[in-house]
C-alpha cells in the first residue's frame, strides 16, 4: 500500500462536492436540518486515531517504554488511517457543497443560517479527522527504512 498523497485526497473531495452540490440544488428544501450530532463520533474517532498514531510510532521506533505491537495490528491501523483520511476528504467535499449552497440564503432563511453554522463546525471536525488519519497512516512508516519517494537510485535488495 502506498502513502496517501494530496491528490488522493483531492479526488474524493472534488467528486463528492460536485455530486452533493447538484443534489443539494435539487433537493435542499426537502431535507431535514443539518445537526451537530455527527461531530461527536468524528471527534472521538480523531482522538482515538491520534492516540493510536502515537502508540504505533513508539512501537515502530522501538522506544524503550513502548509495548510491542504485532505487525498485523500496525498494518490494520495504517489502513484505518488511510480510510479515515479518504472518507473525511469526501465528507469535506459534501460539507463544502452544503456551505456553497446555503451561503446565498444566509440572513434571509433561518434554516440556511443554522445549516451554515453546522456545516462549518462539521467541516472543521472533518479536517481534524482527515489530519488524524494521515498522521496515523504515516506513523506506520519505519523511520530507519529509506524513503521510496526520494529521488535517486533505488535501495539495494538484500
Amino acid at each position: 500500500m502506498r502513502r496517501t498523497t494530496a491528490v488522493d485526497l483531492f479526488r474524493p473531495f472534488v467528486a463528492v462536492a460536485a455530486i452533493a452540490y447538484v443534489l443539494l440544488r435539487a433537493f435542499y428544501g426537502s431535507l431535514p436540518p443539518v445537526g451537530y450530532g455527527i461531530a461527536a463520533p468524528l471527534v472521538f474517532l480523531a482522538v482515538i486515531e491520534f492516540l493510536a498514531a502515537r502508540r504505533v510510532r513508539a512501537a515502530i521506533s522501538h522506544h524503550p517504554e513502548a509495548k510491542a505491537m504485532p505487525a498485523i495490528m500496525i498494518a490494520r491501523l495504517v489502513a484505518l488511517g488511510k480510510a479515515s483520511a479518504l472518507v473525511s476528504a469526501g465528507l469535506m467535499g459534501a460539507l463544502g457543497a452544503l456551505i456553497l449552497r446555503v451561503l446565498p440564503d444566509v440572513g434571509r432563511i433561518h434554516a440556511a443560517t443554522s445549516d451554515l453554522r453546522a456545516g462549518i463546525v462539521l467541516l472543521t471536525v472533518s479536517a481534524v479527522l482527515l489530519t488524524a488519519g494521515v498522521v496515523l497512516e504515516r506513523s506506520g512508516v519505519d523511520p530507519g527504512r529509506p524513503d521510496d519517494r526520494r529521488p535517486g537510485p533505488p535501495a539495494a535488495a538484500a
